[in-house]
């Protein structure tokens, strides 16, 4: 039945049709260059990592901090540098060269620092193998991959038709009098869609990643997460494996709202109200991405498509929830639909 299902979906939602406009709108708007802020130049970052890469050293950090206290005596010596030039105690020659060393320590600034920050975040690590690389790539995916409108909506345009199109077109009453047309046609349709949106969602996550594959080269791919997170939470796990699960966890809990949806179709019986129902519920966890923490991100998990998962989240509990829940909503789908009628 799960065969049938899947080709009924396909014919009746239009699946090809939504996964190839859902994968191109995902791929045009990966390749949109986009502005991220940081709190450093990464120009000067670069050119720093490049210098200080590799291995944590006393050597390597003694040499960064001597370099932080030059850039702020240099800023401090502004005001007092341009009086000794006014009274005529420097010669242009000499002003100009402290401004010229000047402009280079205030652009530098806040690189240096930032770099002083994270060395001492990262001396108080101790589960990974801690270096320092060019990280802003990674760190600007991280920070990109947020909650997925275009994957919500083809979430809604698969899940929404599943069980409607038997009651817009008459079917509903036939199909409840046949042999498997209760709980086994039910079960069946609700794993079509889950199966279908959990597909997608891992396409999605695969076109980003291919985009940023193309621009990057996948460099540092094999390089600890905990140095860009700056945390032992996720011990040695790399920043491609961070993603990848990631990528498995997103999959995951919008596949459960998509059999939300499903129960809400069969409740409501109306696309419209349906599809505007659905969305609510689906985008409100968006709004507290940054507020669900701790435990109550097993159960609120929809707060998780808004961020990247963070290391309090045991992937193993996680899994197990999710299934509880696709359980019970697949449950709840089936005694609904079983129980109704004309």
């Amino acid at each position: 039945m799960l065969r049938a299902e899947l080709k009924k979906l396909i014919k009746l939602g239009r699946l090809p049709l939504i996964i190839v406009i859902a994968l191109a709108v995902r791929f045009l708007l990966c390749i949109i260059p986009a502005y991220n802020e940081h709190p450093y130049s990464p120009e000067v970052y670069r050119q720093y990592t490049e210098e200080y890469c590799g291995e944590l050293t006393e050597e390597k950090l003694r040499r960064l901090n001597e370099r932080l206290a030059e850039i702020e005596e240099l800023l401090g010596q502004y005001e007092e540098m341009q009086d000794r030039y006014v009274r005529g105690e420097l010669t242009l020659e000499e002003y100009s060269d402290y401004t010229e060393r000047h402009g280079k320590a205030a652009a530098e600034y806040s690189t240096v620092e930032y770099l002083c920050r994270k060395w001492e975040a990262l001396n108080a690590c101790s589960t990974f193998d801690r270096k320092i690389f060019y990280d802003t790539d990674w760190s600007d995916l991280f920070g990109s991959n947020g909650f997925d409108f275009v994957m919500l909506l083809a979430m809604l345009c698969i899940a929404v038709p599943a069980f409607d199109s038997e009651y817009s077109s008459g079917s509903f009453s036939q199909l409840l009098t046949s042999k498997r047309g209760r709980g086994q046609l039910a079960a069946a349709k609700v794993a079509a869609v889950v199966v279908s949106v959990f597909i997608l969602s891992v396409m999605m996550s695969g076109v980003r990643l291919g985009v940023f594959a193309y621009r990057t080269g996948l460099a540092y791919s094999k390089m600890p997460v905990g140095n860009i997170l700056l945390t032992d939470g996720f011990g040695s796990t790399t920043l491609m494996g961070y993603y990848i699960n990631d990528a498995l966890v997103k999959a995951i809990v919008i596949a459960v709202y998509s059999a939300a949806v499903c129960l809400i179709s069969t409740a409501c019986r109306s696309t419209v109200f349906s599809l505007v129902l659905a969305f609510i519920i689906s985008v409100t966890p968006m709004f507290l991405a940054d507020c669900v923490q701790g435990e109550a991100l097993y159960i609120i998990s929809g707060a998780l498509l808004g961020k990247m998962y963070p290391a309090d989240v045991n992937l193993s509990v996680f899994f197990t929830v999710s299934a509880v829940k696709l359980s019970v909503l697949t449950a709840a789908t089936v005694r609904l639909w079983g129980s109704r009628r004309k």
